[in-house]
C-alpha cells in the first residue's frame, strides 16, 4: 500500500472513532493503527443468527409487548474481538436513542473500542457521542445476556451476562438475537486483549445492516 493511502485510511479510522466514542477514548492515545485494523476485513465470517429477526433469548418476555414497528430487526451486525469472525445480529428498538446511534453508522465495518470491562457487573461499556433524550428511560430489575442500554451521560452498556437484581435506570437500545456463546465470546475477547497497546478492553466491529 502506498504511504499516502495508508495515511488517508488512518485519518478515516480516527474520524470513525471520534464519532462514536466519547471523551474517555480521547484520553487514551493509541498512536497510528496498523493497516489490518484500519481495513476491517476478515475472512471466514460466520452468521451466528439462524433465525433472522427473531430472538433466541429465553427471557424474551421481559422485553415487554412490542409491535413489529417498534423493533428494527437485524439493524446492525457485530463481530466481537479485533480478530472476531462470527457475525452476531442485533435488533434495535425504534426509539430516539437507537435511531441516533444508527445515524452514526454506515454499511462499512466500524471498529468500536470499549474501555470498561466489568466481569462482576456483566457488562462492557463506553461513552458515545450524540444528544440523547431520556424519554424512553425506564427501570429494569433483571438484566439479560445480550441486552444493550444507554445510561444518562451517554454511557452505552452491553451486558454479556444475566444480572439478577441489577435495578438499573437506563434507555433500552437493543439486544442480540442469539445469545448462545455470547458470554464466552466477550470473555475470550477481553482475555486475548489484556496487553492491547491502546488500552482497549474489548474491540467490536459494528456494521449497519438496516436498509
Amino acid at each position: 500500500m502506498k504511504k499516502n493511502n495508508l495515511k488517508t485510511l488512518t485519518v478515516i479510522f480516527a474520524l470513525g472513532l471520534s464519532v462514536l466514542t466519547g471523551c474517555e477514548a480521547g484520553t487514551k492515545d493509541p498512536g497510528e493503527p496498523p493497516a489490518e485494523v484500519i481495513s476491517g476485513k476478515s475472512t471466514n465470517v460466520e452468521n451466528n443468527s439462524t433465525q433472522t429477526g427473531s430472538s433466541t433469548n429465553e427471557e424474551e418476555t421481559d422485553k415487554g409487548d412490542v409491535s413489529g414497528d417498534e423493533i428494527l430487526a437485524d439493524a446492525i451486525s457485530v463481530r466481537i474481538g479485533r480478530d472476531g469472525t462470527t457475525e452476531w445480529n442485533v435488533d434495535m428498538y425504534n426509539n430516539a436513542a437507537a435511531l441516533t446511534m444508527l445515524d452514526y453508522l454506515s454499511g462499512s465495518a466500524l471498529l468500536f473500542p470499549t474501555y470498561s470491562y466489568d466481569e462482576e457487573g456483566g457488562f462492557v461499556a463506553q461513552s458515545v457521542r450524540g444528544s440523547y433524550t431520556r424519554d424512553d428511560e425506564t427501570t429494569i430489575a433483571d438484566v439479560r445476556t445480550g441486552e444493550l442500554y444507554l445510561f444518562s451521560g451517554g454511557q452505552l452498556r452491553f451486558y454479556f451476562k444475566d444480572i439478577e437484581g441489577a435495578n438499573i435506570t437506563a434507555t433500552p437500545v437493543g439486544y442480540y438475537t442469539d445469545t448462545e456463546g455470547l458470554t464466552e465470546a466477550v470473555q475470550e475477547a477481553y482475555t486475548s486483549n489484556l496487553n492491547d497497546e491502546w488500552g482497549v478492553d474489548v474491540y467490536f466491529w459494528i456494521t449497519k445492516t438496516l436498509e
